[in-house]
């Protein structure tokens, strides 16, 4: 099992680079493997994003989904503004709660 840090009860999940259609089925896996490992309560930390496109915040989505139906939850932190731009306009924001840093999603 991977080692992420936790913070009041919640698994903060690094990510950096771009989350697009060739990075997708690698977050995918990471989210199955955390999600089947009893991690329902999850932090995305996002400082080190470049860039989400559809595919990407698909992948967020059906993690989010899933942790929703283990009784848990899913937040996004520190996404520039590009990237938060992409969450926000497509909608979800209700199922991927924006937060400015980790330790305000943590909190």
């Amino acid at each position: 099992m991977m080692d992420f840090p936790e913070v009041n009860g919640w698994t903060v999940v690094p990510l950096f680079g771009d989350l697009d259609d060739f990075a997708a089925p690698e977050l995918r896996k990471l989210f199955d493997v955390l999600i089947d490992g009893g991690e329902p309560r999850l932090v995305v930390d996002l400082t080190a994003v470049g860039f989400v496109d559809s595919t990407g915040l698909n992948a967020l989505l059906g993690a989010a989904r899933r942790v929703r139906d283990a009784h848990g939850a899913l937040r996004l932190a520190g996404a520039a503004p590009r990237v938060r731009d992409v969450v926000e306009l497509g909608g979800v924001t209700a199922v991927l709660p924006l937060y400015p840093d980790v330790a305000a999603a943590c909190a």
